[in-house]
């Protein structure tokens, strides 16, 4: 089956490239999709992006791995940003590696964006990411790990994994649906009062992947934060999410810096 003509390969991924409506792109937009999705994005959601800042490049990366079916996922058609599933032993090293060091997938996504930056002859600042999801998750780990900031970063449906490192102060705006049964479902029960109940309490606020506890990660760590919640979804992605990003990362991208020759 030939691959449509938007399809490229280069910088360690597979993605999409919908050029800017403009003559030259003043800006890139990486578009990171879900666990078990793929590098394919609604025409409505692009043509929404893309008449609101005609000037970007939206880049559509496909996650590396292949996904099969578990219980994390339904059909197994798509493809994952990290190992998720298997044996119990693996999942705890996947888990243990990810909350005590950067996610390498985050690293390769940086390095991946930077290039494209580069390419064009643009700046951080004319970066943004949105993600939903699993992509969520390497969003925020990608903005906010990297040596300078960018201009934005979407997480819809997302989490700020523990333990991790900010370095730079991107904004971000988290979204979160009120019914989502992923990262927004209430904490499980507390053992028996005690002391044993106290460490358990401690450990799963450590641990915990709730949204709750992801604006308070980024709080401590004075990431300029928009927080959102839509009382009726879910963990799918809604266009109402959708297009207030899309806004949220309009203001962010047209921002100009103090010491910019055109500022």
């Amino acid at each position: 089956m030939t691959k449509p003509s938007n399809w490229h390969e280069d910088n360690g991924f597979k993605y999409r490239l919908f050029p800017a409506k403009t003559e030259k792109p003043d800006c890139v937009i990486v578009y990171l999709h879900c666990l078990d999705g793929n590098a394919e994005i609604p025409y409505r959601y692009l043509r929404a992006l893309q008449d609101k800042i005609p000037g970007a490049d939206v880049i559509v990366p496909q996650a590396p791995i292949k996904t099969q079916k578990s219980p994390f996922v339904a059909d197994g058609k798509g493809y994952s940003w990290f190992p998720l599933g298997g044996e119990i032993a693996t999942q705890i090293k996947t888990w243990i590696a990810h909350i005590t060091k950067r996610l390498t997938i985050a690293e390769q996504m940086e390095a991946f964006a930077h290039a494209h930056l580069v390419k064009r002859g643009l700046t951080e600042d004319k970066l943004a990411y949105y993600g939903h999801s699993m992509g969520g998750i390497v969003a925020l780990q990608a903005g906010l790990s990297g040596d300078k900031p960018v201009a934005a970063i979407v997480s819809s449906s997302g989490s700020v994994i523990p333990m991790t490192k900010v370095k730079n102060k991107s904004k971000v705006f988290l979204q979160m649906g009120g019914q989502d049964e992923v990262f927004n479902a209430p904490m499980p029960p507390m053992p028996p009062k005690g002391f044993l109940k106290r460490i358990f309490a401690k450990a799963v606020a450590r641990l915990s992947l709730g949204h709750a506890r992801s604006i308070e990660r980024l709080h401590e760590q004075g990431v300029p934060l928009t927080e959102k919640v839509y009382p009726k979804q879910g963990h799918l992605q809604s266009y109402k999410a959708w297009t207030d990003g899309v806004e949220f990362m309009a203001k962010a991208l047209a921002r100009r810096e103090p010491n910019s020759p055109t500022g």
